[in-house]
């Protein structure tokens, strides 16, 4: 809006404010004064009245109301008042604003106090001041009579080239990036959309470096021909005081504050009654202005505020919007698909700026995507990045990326300071915070994942952070920490961005903390592992998949154990979650770690010893080294008979039993063992032990003794343990054995009845390492039905399923590779192996299912599958 000029009475000049230590530049500030009133303008300056007011609020006052900042320094910093953390000097010269700036440095200064040697330092990136040196105080007179002179002439000049006298209206247009902005469609749109509906205070929330100020700018550029007043774009980073907000923008407008009125009614007048939208940036440091910015709100019906902030004001009227990352690429997206992500397009478009032939290929892809990932989909993280191309690979970049501080170290010069580097993004946040707020931040860090708020109580709590629950709010109201609820239970998970993890972990090193709070960590997860590990194989094993969202902080106690030489807590844990690795078809994690423990050769006791070998064995098992498990099986079950150890001797006999029966052939040994670990898993009322025991007798009295009578008997026990515990897995198991034994006997339609209620189980749980079997007697049952190319791709997926999950492939397997070797031939398996190859385990299981219950409908293949 164009408003009309100023009429001021005689007694109103333009305003100087003179900032200094008073005793030492005495004659100084005498020279300057002369200047100053040499030209007929109006010098505030302490001396000119006492008042009664305390200095700080006197000056802020003072400065609050003059139009000049002029400043000297020589030698000393001044005094810093009890609570403050600068001296009023300092304070002064950081509350100028947008006001012009002239300084000028006393020499010469041999006694200069540091600190005021390191504020003179920062003058020199101050684009908004002119400073000068000088020697005396008539050297000074002249130079500031000279520069006030030459100011007013240029300001004269300026409301003179705009055709509007008198008027002091600077340019508050956005400024308009100069590079394009990535996947912020959706965004600007919601954004937009608000402001479109009404919307009267916006505030776009986000974490530092997540690109809320180039959001803020698409939408006011999106929305601009809906203002006709104008957008007004105020930036607040360098405010630190929340009182000197409106002041800041009422300069940024050339609003007015002459006579009793309000910095808001002046701001009000100036903006008079078009639409009109304010664009404030950068409000963390100052939210507590909120209220005020609400006031002004309610005096100007036409205004609309659009705030970038990394915590929301929390006031009447506010509607936050959460800025996101950008989302994250797939680590095996075919590269059509990784050039319209994001996050790589927007790798690419800042790659490209430094070195203009940087392309993204087939070679460059996959590197660029975990680039993108590793950041977390942050965007001043991904564009630090990619400016370093011009010196790194992206595969290089990639690697050096553990210490990413150090290699997103600089960012483009015209950028603000806080954003120039990665650190410096956080440290900004990181330097708002209370002291209860940084020694959670810090603590938080041990977590891997996120966490929940019970354990973030649990591990957290202690010296400095008294109520975890309202600092963990504040953190998450700080964009330090995101939300989202978990899949299985529902109750929120606390996390941070992986960038700001590193952070806060380098924070609590510093801390001297990280031993303890590690340590918490490390407890708080062994004690889960032990409470787990009973339900884990009973009716609240579903319960119990609070786990899923622990294995990072699982894996994060465990190398923590083994940092600290705990190899013993290690096993524990290990011990305890074996059944919940098997039933995620993941036993190499545990067992990994296991192999760790025995690369260490650290002496163990002897019953963690019989652990890490039964273990061993367990692995040595599923891979096929079946001699190996033998001595480690035997060794440990001496130990543990020992000590009457019954659940520890019916795990070890469980796994001997395989032994037994899939190298020796032995079923009566075999037999004998499970047998005696099936009665013994019963005395310790351990239902899953009994179901894997029946489940393994019934399979070898089926292939080994062709004795179907009592493999159904088995297989019938194991399936009600299993289902007593509402045990998916063994389930599953079971009803894939009962389907064999139908199998095996010729009944046919009895076998796909089993088979389909096994696969359903299966399917729904995503059990693989029981769905290969599964597949494995659905291929069969084809065969026995006549359809044997769709056996052959039945056992050709097993195989290959098998062979990524690294488990050893059932006998049953190899009867039925013969079989079809000798019906199809060595040349039409390798055809058909071609064409199967990558099949997804269970939509095969789908489709054999569906072929042999179409067999079955026809009538077809009624002989024993095993003649």
């Amino acid at each position: 809006m164009t408003s009309q000029p100023m009429i001021r009475t005689p007694d109103q000049r333009l305003r100087v404010f003179v900032s200094s230590t008073l005793g030492e530049l005495s004659p100084e500030r005498a020279a300057v004064r002369g200047a100053i009133e040499g030209l007929r303008l109006a010098p505030v300056m302490f001396e000119l009245g006492a008042r009664p007011h305390p200095p700080r609020e006197l000056y802020r006052a003072y400065l609050g109301q003059s139009h000049i900042f002029l400043g000297i320094y020589w030698q000393r910093y001044g005094w810093v008042a009890p609570g403050e953390d600068v001296s009023g000097l300092e304070d002064e010269y950081r509350l100028a604003g947008e006001r012009p700036r002239l300084l000028y440095i006393k020499g010469p200064a041999p006694d200069r106090e540091e600190r005021l040697g390191g504020l003179l330092r920062e003058f020199q990136d101050d684009d908004q001041a002119s400073y000068k040196r000088f020697e005396t105080p008539e050297e000074l007179g002249r130079l500031v009579a000279d520069d006030l002179a030459v100011l007013l002439s240029e300001r004269f000049e300026a409301t003179a080239a705009r055709g509007e006298p008198g008027e002091r209206a600077p340019s508050t247009a956005p400024p308009a990036p100069l590079t394009e902005t990535v996947g912020r469609t959706e965004a600007i749109a919601q954004a937009a959309g608000l402001l479109d509906a009404g919307t009267r205070l916006l505030t776009l929330t986000g974490p530092g470096g997540i690109g809320k100020s180039r959001l803020a700018l698409e939408v006011a550029r999106d929305v601009s021909e809906a203002f006709p007043g104008g957008i007004h774009f105020v930036a607040l980073a360098a405010v630190s005081d929340p009182t000197l907000v409106l002041r800041t923008v009422a300069d940024r407008l050339g609003a007015r504050t002459e006579g009793s009125r309000s910095i808001g009614e002046a701001i009000v007048e100036h903006l008079g009654s078009r639409r009109s939208l304010l664009l404030l940036d950068n409000l963390e440091q100052v939210v507590e202005a909120g209220p005020d910015l609400v006031s002004l709100l309610e005096r100007a019906p036409a205004l609309h505020v659009l705030a970038t902030s990394r915590q929301a004001l929390r006031v009447r009227g506010e509607h936050e919007v959460p800025v996101t990352a950008l989302p994250l690429p797939q680590a095996d997206a075919a590269l059509d698909a990784l050039r319209k992500e994001p996050a790589v397009r927007l790798f690419v478009d800042r790659a490209r700026a430094v070195s203009p032939n940087f392309a993204l290929t087939a070679d460059t892809a996959p590197a660029v995507a975990e680039i993108c990932r590793r950041l977390d989909g942050l965007p001043l993280a991904i564009e630090l990045a990619a400016a370093r191309v011009r010196l790194l690979s992206p595969s290089a970049l990639l690697a050096r990326l553990e210490d990413r501080f150090d290699v997103l170290a600089r960012g483009g010069a015209d950028v603000p300071e806080r954003q120039r580097t990665l650190r410096s993004t956080i440290d900004w946040s990181y330097e708002l915070l209370d002291e209860a707020e940084r020694a959670l931040f810090a603590r938080l860090s041990v977590f891997v994942g996120g966490c929940t708020l019970e354990a973030a109580e649990a591990v957290c709590g202690g010296a400095l952070v008294e109520d975890v629950m309202e600092t963990l709010a504040s953190l998450l109201n700080k964009s330090l920490l995101v939300v989202s609820g978990e899949a299985t239970t529902g109750e929120p998970r606390f996390r941070m961005l992986e960038t700001v993890r590193a952070y806060a972990r380098e924070r609590l090193g510093a801390s001297g903390e990280a031993a303890e709070y590690q340590r918490r960590h490390l407890d708080r997860f062994a004690a889960l592992a032990d409470r787990a590990q009973p339900f884990l194989c009973g009716p609240g094993q579903r319960e119990w998949a609070v786990i899923d969202p622990e294995r990072a902080n699982i894996r994060a106690a465990i190398a923590t154990a083994l940092g600290r030489d705990d190899d013993a807590t290690a096993i524990e844990i290990v011990w305890d979650l074996l059944v919940y690795y098997e039933i995620r078809d993941a036993p190499d994690e545990p067992w990994g770690w296991v192999g760790q423990i025995v690369a260490r050769d650290r002496p163990l006791d002897e019953l963690s010893t019989a652990k890490v070998r039964s273990g061993l064995a367990i692995t040595c098992n599923q891979r096929g080294d079946f001699e190996t498990a033998r001595g480690h099986l035997l060794w440990s079950l001496e130990r543990f008979r020992e000590h009457r150890l019954d659940f520890e001797v019916a795990v070890t006999l469980m796994q001997l039993g395989f032994v037994y029966y899939a190298v020796d052939g032995d079923l009566e040994a075999a037999a004998g063992v499970l047998d005696e670990a099936s009665r013994l898993y019963d005395s310790v009322g351990h239902d899953w032990g009994v179901a894997v025991c029946e489940t393994t007798l019934g399979l070898m009295f089926a292939l080994l003794a062709g004795d179907l009578t009592r493999s159904e008997e088995h297989e019938q026990t194991a399936l009600a343990h299993a289902r007593r515990i509402a045990n998916d897995p063994l389930t599953g198991r079971a009803l894939t054995h009962l389907g064999l034994v139908r199998l095996l006997g010729g009944q046919h339609r009895d076998a796909i009845e089993c088979l389909r209620d096994a696969s359903e189980v299966l399917r729904v749980g995503g059990y693989q390492a029981d769905g290969v079997p599964c597949l494995l007697v659905l291929g069969g049952l084809a065969r026995a039905t006549g359809d044997s190319t769709a056996a052959a791709r039945a056992l050709l997926v097993a195989e290959e399923m098998r062979a990524r999950l690294g488990t050893s492939m059932w006998p049953y397997a190899t009867t039925l590779r013969a079989a079809l070797q000798g019906e199809l031939g060595s040349a039409a398996l390798d055809a058909l192996a071609a064409e199967s190859r990558g099949r997804e385990l269970f939509a095969m299981i789908g489709e054999t299912l569906a072929a042999v219950e179409a067999a079955g409908a026809a009538g077809t293949g009624t002989e024993p599958a095993h003649a």
